[in-house]
């Protein structure tokens, strides 16, 4: 789809021999992307000379993303975009068993049982970005939570661009303002001492209505920057950000990360308090370190954190 999109952008109309001799097909096949392309809300325009796509609005899918890429990246192979699942998590864990290549990404315009950590429910209306991706590194497991903390400054990066102050909440939530624009899940399959797959799961606020009992803690970058954002654009930013991290972070680990990390950190320096489900811990928030542990200096002695829920606390 996406070289027949190329084609159609000419300039000049194109007629279906020509499409076709230029990708090989029959005219029966052009006949059928053209007709689908029509389905998906592309406005192509007919004569006789032949097929012209007006690029009169902005549209969302797997064919736009690919070619706003124009690159092959490791992360985002293959892209399947849905109008509606229960959840992007559960569909690539699905894949993911029936033996998907690392880069598989699925991507939905609305979640009905989209959901973040500790199975917390996420609210996935249209015009968000809500997005899961198949990773395969060769880590041990205990090191997946890292992975976390990758994507969360491949967030922070893209937030930069569009020149938004953005901070880290460890572990895994974007905020702008106070308030929670993005968040990340980790889920994987993993035998005693080799991971075997991760899905890495990215839900971002862009041009989202939010529910008015989510308001005052939640934002958009449609309110931040009072404006509709491409949301096309802004994936294609993030892809990119994270192939470079990805990459890096394969070779080098966590380490090289951890200034820009703890630079941007949500509370850092502050009275925080975390809670795992079994133990409290109140103390000052004092960053990660290259294991990518959360350090907390409480009143007796340092604190070392793998996991948990995190909360500004007054002295």
């Amino acid at each position: 789809m996406t070289n027949i999109i190329k084609i159609l952008e000419s300039s000049n109309h194109i007629c279906v021999n020509e499409i076709g001799n230029m990708l090989g097909i029959s005219k029966v096949a052009v006949c059928k992307q053209i007709k689908n392309l029509k389905q998906l809300g592309y406005n192509i325009d007919s004569c006789t000379k032949g097929y012209k796509l007006i690029q009169d609005k902005k549209l969302f899918n797997e064919f736009e993303i690919e070619s706003k890429l124009n690159k092959n990246l490791n992360v985002c192979k293959i892209i399947k975009y849905y109008k509606e699942l229960p959840s992007t998590q559960t569909t690539v864990k699905m894949l993911a068993q029936k033996g998907f290549d690392e880069g598989t990404v699925v991507i939905v315009e609305k979640q009905t049982s989209g959901y973040g950590r500790i199975k917390r429910v996420w609210s996935s209306n249209p015009g968000g970005l809500w997005f899961s991706i198949l990773l395969k590194p060769f880590l041990v497991p205990e090191e997946s939570t890292k992975l976390a903390l990758m994507l969360s400054i491949a967030l922070k990066q893209t937030f930069d661009l569009y020149n938004i102050d953005s901070k880290i909440k460890w572990p895994n939530d974007i905020f702008i303002k106070n308030k929670k624009i993005a968040g990340i899940i980790i889920e994987m399959s993993a035998e005693q001492d080799i991971i075997n797959w991760i899905v890495a799961g990215i839900g971002i606020n862009i041009n989202n209505e939010l529910p008015k009992e989510l308001k005052d803690i939640a934002t958009s970058l449609k309110e931040i920057i009072s404006k509709e954002i491409d949301r096309t654009e802004f994936i294609c930013k993030f892809f990119i950000n994270f192939e470079k991290l990805y990459t890096s972070f394969k070779e080098k680990g966590l380490k090289p990360f951890l200034k820009e990390y703890n630079a941007n950190l949500l509370y850092k320096n502050k009275h925080v308090t975390i809670s795992n489900g079994h133990n409290t811990i109140t103390g000052i928030n004092l960053g990660i370190d290259e294991n990518g542990m959360l350090i907390v200096k409480t009143k007796n002695n340092i604190e070392k954190i793998i996991s948990g829920t995190l909360r500004k606390t007054q002295k």
